[in-house]
């Protein structure tokens, strides 16, 4: 089994960007700049056969480059409860539609998984364990104006998440492949 999920890996620049709001969030798990991704779509545990299956319908994804910049920040709660700090979009348009059609494939190569619906482009800074929605939202306000520079998206890529011997150390990421898109 293969825990796998598709995603857009920021350039270098991009992330360090990114990286640069690690802070000033008490209680808050960063994600390690290494792995921060937007996150198209989370497939779980998928055996070796189907993940074949989706990386060869993958192969055949016809969808053209797009510009993208991260903008503004928001958070993920449960009522008054914050539990993920993310980054958002400026036009979640290409996202939108790239997302609809991998979410086609993988749900052809019947993987089913309700978070197909409910797409919400973003990339997730932190966790957040015990941090309050007034610390949240101070934090937002204070950085209200945040803006990356505009990258090229060229390719997505499908991504295997794995637990480390060490169970302190968490998890690491290894893409498995890219899947290119069309160049103007």
């Amino acid at each position: 089994m293969l825990r796998l999920f598709i995603g857009i890996e920021p350039p270098q620049n991009i992330a360090e960007q990114l990286y640069s709001l690690h802070g000033g969030v008490p209680l808050a798990r960063w994600v390690p700049q290494e792995k921060l991704h937007l996150n198209l779509a989370f497939l779980g545990n998928i055996d070796e056969d189907k993940a074949r299956d989706i990386h060869d319908q993958l192969q055949q994804v016809q969808f053209p480059a797009f510009d993208l910049t991260f903008k503004g920040l928001g958070y993920f709660a449960d009522g008054d409860r914050p539990h993920h700090l993310w980054c958002d979009v400026q036009d979640k348009q290409p996202l939108q539609a790239l997302h609809t059609k991998i979410s086609k494939i993988v749900q052809d190569c019947r993987v089913n998984n309700d978070r197909f619906r409910q797409f919400t482009p973003h990339l997730t800074l932190a966790s957040l364990h015990g941090t309050t929605l007034t610390e949240v939202m101070s934090f937002i306000a204070a950085n209200n104006l945040f803006k990356t520079d505009t990258f090229q998206v060229t390719h997505f890529s499908l991504i295997s998440s794995h637990a480390r011997d060490d169970s302190d150390a968490g998890k690491y990421y290894r893409i498995e492949a890219q899947y290119p898109l069309l160049l103007p």
